[in-house]
């Protein structure tokens, strides 16, 4: 442990708690933790020997003699799971006024789902920029991706109307734009050229469980790779900018104006601009997916039945005598399965 910057992480009653950050986590000295909360180190004492000695912390990675002053005089220190460990035990009114602070903290997180130290972040570029990469890989998510264009529409068009069948119509033509755009293809498309029962998770990237529904290897962007949800993060990015600027200049725009502009937007950024539909082939999409998850399906049932299966002797019927077995194994005993496999 050599990293021994101070950090700010309590105040009460203008009183500052400093605790030392060591390898990215604060830790209180013994003075330090009976100064917040009100108390004497002869009585924390029993606290965090009941602490350690009931198994809820390990004394070895919570607790650390050090010598951290100048004169070399070592003494102990405790890690935030300590401190806070300590805090719901003792009765001092400091501890009390702790755990009011940190329930509020729990609740926020549960309620917002983020929280966010402003000092930390206004003094650490480094803290920062990290923080900004992970909200920018939340945005990227496909539904974000969506949401967003949609968004777009609802701000700035005047005649958007969110339950209209040619809005509905007009959002599977949108999202074909940005597939095609990234991949050349369209939803379709994708799944004529990536559904595949020999790949993982069928080639799809993205699915909710540990084994792809039946519904799920039927939608498009569920095959879209990770960069290329990125690339169309990045592109509506633009496009919602676009929309806000034009609501907030007072501009009306109908959804056909829009278009246009995404269009433009779309060949600004070199990709080319998907005009309509030449063929329908929705239906065969649907089936070769289809044909795919029965495969698929299949092989995982024998796979869990402890069978190494050969893709050869497969597709010549070698394991047809076994299909009475699988049948028996259901898609839901077979995502159990394999959600306690991957834990």
């Amino acid at each position: 442990m050599n990293n021994k910057n101070e950090l700010v992480v309590y105040t009460d009653d203008g009183y500052d708690a400093e605790l030392i950050l060591m390898d990215g986590k604060p830790w209180a000295s013994f003075p330090t933790l009976a100064e917040m909360f009100s108390t004497s180190i002869e009585d924390l004492t029993p606290v965090l020997k009941e602490i350690f000695n009931s198994g809820e912390l390990s004394r070895i990675d919570h607790a650390q003699k050090l010598a951290l002053t100048p004169n070399g005089i070592e003494e102990w220190f405790f890690s935030v799971d300590a401190i806070i460990s300590v805090g719901y035990r003792l009765n001092t009114q400091k501890a009390t006024q702790f755990r009011v602070w940190s329930t509020n903290i729990i609740t926020r997180y549960m309620s917002d789902g983020y929280l966010i130290n402003d000092d930390i972040l206004k003094s650490d570029p480094k803290k920062l920029s990290e923080l900004a990469a992970k909200i920018r890989e939340l945005r990227a998510n496909e539904k974000n991706v969506y949401a967003s264009v949609r968004e777009c529409f609802k701000i700035a068009a005047t005649d958007y109307e969110p339950s209209s069948a040619e809005v509905r119509r007009f959002y599977s033509l949108l999202q074909d734009k940005f597939h095609h755009a990234i991949t050349s293809m369209t939803s379709s498309q994708l799944i004529l050229d990536r559904a595949d029962h020999t790949d993982v998770n069928m080639g799809m990237q993205s699915i909710n469980g540990a084994v792809p529904t039946k519904n799920e290897v039927t939608v498009g962007k569920n095959y879209l790779k990770e960069s290329e949800i990125y690339r169309m993060h990045l592109l509506s990015e633009q496009f919602l900018l676009f929309a806000e600027s034009t609501s907030l200049a007072g501009k009306d725009m109908t959804m056909s104006m829009l278009h246009s502009q995404l269009d433009k937007l779309l060949e600004i950024n070199g990709y080319e601009v998907f005009e309509g539909y030449s063929d329908y082939i929705k239906e065969h999409a649907v089936e070769h997916a289809q044909q795919e998850y029965e495969k698929f399906l299949e092989i995982k049932k024998l796979e869990h039945l402890g069978i190494d299966v050969d893709l050869e002797l497969f597709y010549l019927g070698e394991y047809d005598e076994l299909k009475e077995e699988t049948a028996k194994i259901t898609t839901r005993a077979l995502h159990k399965a394999l959600s306690i496999q991957d834990a």
